[in-house]
């Protein structure tokens, strides 16, 4: 038992590492269930984005851990002055703790960038447990590169 904080500072630190080797990662807040999230962002292809993240969930308290793969297009690429505005849709598996219930998760929404390095983004998240009713929340937050 002791070994288990040790072991989850060790994945934690395993998906920094990774993080800062693709240098993005995002600061994520949700609603209307409260939730406080981190999530690492990796470049698959020229538009395709995989995003790992982890939600602590107030309402409960739980846990939800999920990864997906974007299509995240940046418009400049077919106007320049829609340079910096990224909407992106795609989905993937979710895992709410501490009841282990998984979920197809379903995203959409559009991140602005502020300067090179630094943008913020709002969208909105469909969960599908497997054995519970759908829900859907609203994030917004930051992401850094």
């Amino acid at each position: 038992m002791k070994r288990l904080p040790l072991l989850l500072a060790l994945v934690l630190l395993a998906f920094a590492s990774t993080g800062l080797a693709q240098r993005s990662f995002q600061l994520r807040i949700s609603v209307p269930s409260p939730a406080l999230g981190f999530g690492l962002e990796a470049n698959l292809q020229r538009d395709l984005v995989a995003l790992v993240y982890g939600d602590v969930i107030f309402q409960g308290p739980g846990f939800l851990i999920g990864g997906e793969v974007l299509f995240k297009p940046d418009l400049g690429q077919f106007d320049r002055d829609l340079r910096g505005i990224k909407p992106y849709f795609g989905g993937g598996l979710g895992l709410r703790l501490p009841n282990a219930n998984f979920a197809l998760t379903l995203d959409a929404g559009l991140e602005f960038a502020l300067d090179r390095d630094t943008g913020l983004f709002i969208g909105g998240q469909s969960v599908f447990p497997f054995n519970s009713s759908p829900y859907g929340r609203v994030l917004f937050g930051a992401t850094f590169r």
